[in-house]
């Protein structure tokens, strides 16, 4: 029996299927106990380097933007493995009817790049209200093999749409 750091480093062509679900402050340390999270599953699960570092960089993202633009006091965070695409999903406690969009940020701006990012490297996104009907979330799902996103994106792709999820 392997112990679990074993287990966390071994690397599999199989990836087992799980789900990780887990509960953060919103602050802004957030993003990176999010990513540390995230990366130790998805090594778990024996998903490659170049994959996770992509799913990790989603998740961060996405963190990073409910702590920054909501006055919530958690985020729930998500991530599932569906056998040929992993998902990533944030859920905050913002009640507000502004929905997350993409912006052109400017040459010099340090903030608003974060959904161009997770436009750019998501088979697809979106933005749904809460479950529990309080907040929202914002969800992503990546191919599992990072070299499938530049495989499926025929050439003079627009970006992704916003679409609502289907789980």
């Amino acid at each position: 029996m392997l112990s679990l750091a074993a287990a966390a480093t071994q690397r599999s062509s199989r990836p087992a299927r799980g789900e990780l679900r887990f509960r953060l402050p919103a602050e802004l340390r957030a993003a990176g106990q999010a990513r540390r999270r995230v990366r130790f599953a998805l090594a778990a699960w024996g998903v490659s380097d170049e994959t996770a570092e992509t799913v990790e960089l989603v998740i961060s993202e996405l963190t990073a933007n409910a702590v920054r633009h909501t006055e919530s006091a958690t985020v729930d965070c998500r991530l599932w493995d569906a056998g040929d695409r992993l998902g990533v999903e944030v859920t905050d406690e913002h009640a507000g009817s502004r929905t997350p969009r993409p912006r052109a940020a400017g040459v010099d701006e340090e903030c608003g790049r974060g959904l161009a990012l997770v436009d750019a490297l998501s088979l697809r996104w979106g933005v749904a209200p809460a479950r529990l009907g309080i907040g929202q979330r914002v969800w992503a799902e990546l191919p599992h093999d990072a070299r499938e996103n530049d495989a499926a994106a025929p050439a003079g792709r627009g970006p992704n749409r916003p679409a609502e999820q289907r789980f």
